[in-house]
């Protein structure tokens, strides 16, 4: 058989081509299937160091010459200050090293020969560095490569990690004599995307159509709670949030690829299930979800393992006492080793150096071996991070820190001198599976986070168990997360104690840990990998194990046999989730078994399968017992007094509008910039912790409005488990007169010279004060009101381009956007030029573009910003959210009435500004837009107050249950408007407002 390895870096064989766990993954694999007679070629990019390799080993160039196009098609949110899109001219060389049975060639050219130092590109390199796409490129001369030098024969490709191969399946998947097998590793969010347009021009590039819209991830629908959890959770490294111009690259990968591969039996289980993380409910809800039920007989578990070279080493022929001196560790006391990539947030080292300060501040004797790479090569490593750096500083003969990528030997001996080694993995983003393992191979007693895919290691066992191999840590999922740095030090102290006072435990544990990593051989992960692969190639597919699927609780997706094959273990695994459709098709449904499920559930903070088991079972006091959990009433002055209680609970938060900080004030700015690791903006929505005041109890007033209109909450269990709850928010006492004041900007709140009087602000502020929220109304595009906005201090949701957009303001994001059809708009201006003669035209693009776009003679109402052309072709180049005409001669009223005469039907007409009639999608107005912000916030039209001055307001003061409209309002409005209060320039809103809510003085 013929292996192709696809990997970004492997360098097993020389560190100067290592950076991270993948390297020995790669190489170890591809020395073993060589081992077994197979044809094994890895492919790599050369990084620049093909000089630097020579020195040791004989690199052979190819007569392999491909000058070629790759076209990078630019994201411009990302790439605002860059064309549409680039192209490279490239010429990609190739070199090979035959080493141990393995082919290596290096492609090489001036795009893969960037970065020699860090080999992956940094992530602030995004949007200013065209090196961010070294990556992609690897994967276009990478495919060519495959394609014209290594074909003819039938092959294997493997790719690792998807974000480095994702196009291969795609591209080799019309090719009947390759196979594609993808690697996951590193555990990167399911919902990672990469953007749309630049894979379909690569797929153009390459003569490959895929259909790209079955991968698309619907938005959640803005009032649910689904939308709010992604929110939160861009904040963290368990979900990235795209726009609709992305696409995912799991799922891209599940549909092509004909094996997708995990390096631990936890990890599979994690990827496929998110179960008990923050994650689990949102990835219910997204079409990857569905696509590994529908691809399981994909799955598969090949593996990691530890190289012969360490296995074969001896321990006990370390002399510990010179290696400790030798760093200025003292070797009488307990040693503490951690050795890995530095990575300060998906790693926990920041908690982890926490702790050691925490735990040699209060006296505990113990020194600690640091190993934070940030280096390559054997090179010493420039310092990281300062505090780090300085924690050390302080405690001398204690900790011995190294910024350097060590050799085998070094990594060796310093890992045969640890009585405990220290691996607090966040977000299962980190296994550190080969680590880990190779320190406990040499019997140092692990502390590591009880997390899926180290399950296999045994430190989550309970003590008293046979099998137990050292202390769990609890799992997380936040930066600096203040509990994970809690546990370490205790477990620390723990360990310390133990080492001390009770030796033959330590000695029993660590006989455990050997025993349990040295099952772990390259080997058996090779030949599990190997038999896979000639079932591929013979067309076969193993079935996904009933076993798993039943433990994953995929009932659904079980074939008919399996529910009499296997129904008491689904009836086993029903009861643990608390699934009561599961179990009654296994078991009878009589009270002991509701009862069973109902406190599963309840256990597990379930409340919908809570809901279903009490109304299955007729029990109302589960119902009151459920309703009773949390208390959320809202109060005059806009706060929310809350109470939840779950005696199991450990943290309440609540779901609130914010901006993220910086995720620890123990890295710089510059640090954070020079990481391989992008630190998550955000979006807009952040937790509120709720206090403990008693066994299970907890309570809190929630300042700022919450998102939506009922609260979202956050637990997390003594478990670990952490999930989500939603509940209803009552009403305060004395509410408002009305709970949402909608107003339009230009000529109502706003005066002629487009400021805010104070009396207006003080009137607003007032107004919520009492509870009522203020929600701007406008015609403007989003990106043409931010300045007004942020005049106004104002952070919510507000309706932009006449209804067609929803923006949220505090977080800067454009929630969702209407596009008028180019084709439609076309046939606007031909109709209406037939009845009126020439007009003069304007766009406004889509976003993130959002520019206007506007033909010579609109004359003096062309301002500074607009894009003037004489072109008229040049209107249509781009995606519009709407057409704007004006005519010289002919009134606006007259021109938008002849409008809708004649296109009505297929577009929304209006008037909003002297001079301008708009075009707009159909069925776009003011008063949709509104009633979709409404949703969100928990308000109907009784509740609205609505204030405008122009016709496009008709619909908005129609809909509302109190319409008003200024008195310099057009005709049309104060004909229907229910009161007509002062102009614009007599703060009209704000004598409104005032009579409705008082003033600021009245409330005093």
């Amino acid at each position: 058989m013929h292996v192709i390895h696809f990997a970004f870096e492997c360098g097993g064989f020389d560190n100067r081509l290592m950076r991270g766990g993948l390297s020995p993954l790669v190489w170890n694999l591809s020395r073993e299937y060589a081992a077994r007679g197979h044809r094994v070629s890895l492919v790599t990019p050369a990084h620049g160091l093909l000089d630097t390799l020579r020195r040791d080993h004989p690199i052979e160039e190819l007569p392999y010459v491909h000058e070629h196009r790759v076209p990078l098609v630019l994201d411009p949110k990302a790439w605002p200050d860059h064309p549409a899109e680039i192209v490279l001219e490239l010429t990609t060389r190739a070199h090979r090293l035959r080493l141990d049975g393995v082919d290596v060639y290096f492609l090489s050219d001036t795009c893969l020969d960037l970065l020699p130092d860090r080999l992956y590109p940094p992530p602030g390199t995004e949007g200013r560095d065209l090196a961010f796409f070294k990556p992609l490129v690897f994967q276009v001369a990478g495919a060519h490569f495959v394609q014209r030098y290594l074909r003819g024969e039938e092959a294997v490709v493997h790719g690792f990690e998807p974000y480095y191969h994702y196009l291969l399946p795609v591209l080799l998947s019309g090719d009947p004599s390759l196979r594609t097998v993808s690697t996951i590793a590193a555990n990167a969010p399911v919902t990672q995307k990469v953007y749309r347009p630049q894979v379909e021009r690569l797929l153009e590039l390459f003569g490959v159509h895929a259909d790209l819209d079955a991968f698309e991830d619907p938005l959640p629908a803005e009032d649910s709670p689904e939308a709010t959890m992604a929110r939160v959770l861009a904040g963290t490294r368990m979900h990235v949030e795209h726009g609709p111009d992305h696409i995912a690259l799991m799922p891209l990968i599940l549909a092509h690829a004909d094996l997708v591969d995990f390096v631990s039996p936890g990890q599979r289980d994690y990827y496929s299930t998110f179960r008990d993380t923050p994650f689990e409910r949102l990835f219910h809800t997204l079409p990857v979800s569905r696509l590994l039920r529908e691809q399981a007989h994909k799955l598969l578990m090949g593996g990691c393992g530890i190289s012969d070279s360490w296995l074969a080493r001896d321990p006990g022929s370390v002399d510990r006492a010179a290696v400790l001196r030798s760093l200025g560790l003292d070797p009488e006391l307990p040693v503490f080793y951690h050795a890995a990539r530095y990575a300060v947030h998906h790693k926990g080292q920041v908690e982890l150096v926490r702790a050691i300060d925490e735990v040699l501040t209060g006296g505990t004797e113990a020194v600690f071996l640091l190993r934070f790479a940030t280096g390559g090569g054997g090179q010493a490593g420039p310092v990281g991070n300062a505090w780090f750096q300085s924690v050390a500083d302080r405690h001398p003969g204690r900790i011995h820190l190294d910024w350097s990528l060590a050799d085998e030997d070094t990594l060796f001996e310093q890992a045969a001198c640890a009585d405990f080694c220290v691996f607090p993995s966040k977000f299962e983003l980190d296994g550190f599976l080969i680590a880990q393992a190779e320190a406990m191979a040499c019997g140092a007693v692990p502390i590591a986070t009880a997390q899926s895919v180290t399950t296999h290691f045994g430190h989550a066992l309970p003590a008293d168990d046979p099998r137990a191999t050292g202390f769990a840590l609890p799992g997380s999922f936040r930066d600096d997360d203040p509990d994970l740095a809690r546990a370490l030090a205790e477990r620390i102290r723990q360990a310390a104690a133990l080492r001390h006072a009770a030796p033959d435990e330590h000695a029993r544990l660590s006989a455990n840990s050997r025993s349990s990593a040295r099952q772990f051989t390259w080997g058996r992960s090779a030949d599990r990998r190997l038999a896979a692969f000639m079932d591929v190639l013979r067309g076969r597919h193993t079935p996904f194990p009933a076993e798993d699927a039943i433990r994953y609780g995929w009932f659904d997706a079980l074939p008919a046999a399996a529910w009499t094959e296997h129904r008491e273990l689904i009836a086993r695994s029903a009861a643990a989730l608390g699934d009561t459709a599961a179990y009654g098709r296994c078991a009878p449904l009589d009270d002991t078994a509701f009862e069973r499920l109902f406190e599963t559930a309840y256990a597990r903070a379930d409340v919908a399968r809570c809901t279903e088991t009490a109304r299955a079972a007729g029990r109302e006091e589960w119902a009151t017992r459920l309703r009773d959990r949390c208390r959320a009433r809202s109060h005059r002055a806009g706060q929310v007094h809350v109470e939840y209680r779950h005696p199991l609970a450990r943290h309440v938060e609540v779901a609130v509008p914010g901006a993220a900080g910086r995720p620890t004030d123990r890295e710089s700015l510059a640090e954070a910039i020079a990481s391989d690791e992008a630190v998550p903006e955000g979006s807009g929505v952040v937790l509120a912790p709720l206090t403990p005041v008693g066994e299970g109890v907890f309570r809190g007033v929630v300042e700022r409005p919450p998102v939506g209109h009922r609260l979202l909450v956050m637990l997390t269990l003594a478990s670990g488990r952490v999930t989500w709850d939603t509940v209803p928010i009552e009403a305060p006492a004395g509410s408002p007169p009305y709970r949402l004041v909608a107003t339009d900007l230009d000529g109502t709140l706003l005066r002629n010279d487009q400021t805010v009087s104070e009396r207006t602000l003080r009137a607003l502020a007032t107004a919520a004060a009492a509870g009522a929220r203020h929600l701007v109304v406008t015609g403007r595009p989003a990106a043409a009101c931010k300045q007004y906005l942020a005049a106004l201090g104002y952070r919510g949701l507000a309706v932009c381009g006449q209804g067609a957009q929803l923006y949220d303001a505090g977080a800067d994001r454009l929630l969702s956007s209407a596009s008028l059809d180019l084709d439609v708009a076309r046939r606007v201006v031909e109709r209406v030029e037939a009845a009126l003669g020439e007009l003069e035209l304007g766009v406004v693009t889509a976003p993130p573009l959002s520019r206007f776009k506007v033909t010579p003679r609109f004359g003096e109402r062309v301002r500074h910003g607009w894009d003037v052309t004489t072109d008229r072709g040049l209107l249509w180049t781009d995606p519009i959210d709407k057409l704007v005409l004006h005519h010289t001669s002919v009134p606006e009223d007259e021109v938008e009435a002849v409008t809708r005469e004649l296109c009505g039907a297929e577009v929304t007409v209006v008037h909003s500004v002297q001079g301008m009639v708009e075009v707009l999608p159909p069925g776009t107005t003011k008063a949709a837009g509104v009633e979709r912000a409404a949703r969100l916030l928990g308000c109907d039209a009784a509740e609205t107050i609505a204030f405008g001055d122009m016709p496009n307001d008709i619909p908005l003061l129609a809909w509302a249950g109190h319409g008003v409209a200024v008195g310099n309002a057009h005709p049309a409005l104060r004909a229907m408007a229910d009161e007509i209060a002062p102009g614009n320039e007599e703060d009209g809103v704000a004598v409104v407002l005032e009579r409705l809510f008082g003033t600021a003085e009245q409330d005093l």
